[in-house]
């Protein structure tokens, strides 16, 4: 019987702001994923999600955490799995079984470079009814890809995602990409994850830009500040961001 090799794959994602052109708006935030050029075959050359094998004395949890460490210099970072994902032909050195795990960063926080193979790309998404448009970008170097959607279960608002039209990202990265992010949708709307990508102290505009960006569409503000409002709550204290009227600052309000 042939070896079944175990490994991990990581989406690390990230958000940062940039300033921009418009002084009287807020810095704008951007989405983007860690990806690692390969340095041997296969697809020795081409951009990956960073993962490794899993050692014999270490669960996968803690061979992410130790990838995590190795790229970006991150530790006890909340890593959540993603899913497991065991194509036959996933990986044309063998049967390979790789269990994926996600982290959610501030950039800002990063306090050691990444390693020389690798890099942020940007992620855009466009989307219609049935297909997604998936562009990632370093500034430098593009790679699309095109997946469709489709509804498994309407009562579990459940969904297939396909790839229809390749990139040269390696193995199956493509789809666990996807499937990440729209993880990420869904944890973002239904926990409190995003407020650890905020300061102490925030606006409820910052605040919706960081909803805005990750879910992929602008939010209604009377709608938003109803999902938030047992979420925050107020300083008192007012700032001034770009060229607009003092805002109210906000804190997170612990729960119970």
């Amino acid at each position: 019987m042939s070896k079944v090799e175990y490994t991990t794959d990581l989406l690390i994602f990230g958000i940062d702001s940039r300033e921009n052109d418009n002084l009287r708006s807020l810095p704008s935030k951007y989405l983007s994923i860690l990806l690692v050029r390969r340095n041997k075959e296969p697809f020795k050359g081409q951009w990956s999600l960073p993962g490794g094998y899993v050692l014999e004395n270490e669960i996968a949890l803690d061979a992410s955490q130790r990838i995590l460490t190795k790229e970006t210099g991150l530790k006890d970072v909340y890593m959540q799995q993603v899913g497991i994902y065991d194509s036959i032909k996933r990986d044309p050195r063998g049967r390979t079984i790789s269990s994926s795990y996600m982290a959610l960063i501030d950039r800002t926080l990063l306090k050691q470079e990444i390693s020389m193979d690798a890099c942020w790309f940007d992620i855009e998404l466009q989307e219609n009814e049935d297909n997604i448009n998936i562009k990632l970008t370093n500034g430098i170097e593009k790679i699309n890809y095109v997946v469709k959607r489709e509804c498994i279960s309407k009562k579990g608002n459940d969904y297939d995602y396909r790839v229809v039209e390749h990139s040269d990202l390696a193995f199956d990265h493509e789809e666990i990409i996807i499937r990440g992010i729209m993880i990420l949708r869904d944890k973002v709307w239904n926990t409190d994850i995003v407020f650890d990508l905020m300061p102490k102290e925030f606006t409820i505009g910052q605040l919706k830009q960081v909803y805005s960006l990750i879910l992929g569409k602008e939010l209604v503000n009377s709608a938003f500040r109803r999902v938030i409002a047992s979420k925050v709550i107020e300083t008192g204290k007012m700032v001034k961001t770009g060229g607009h009227r003092p805002s109210v600052l906000c804190s997170y309000k612990e729960r119970d």
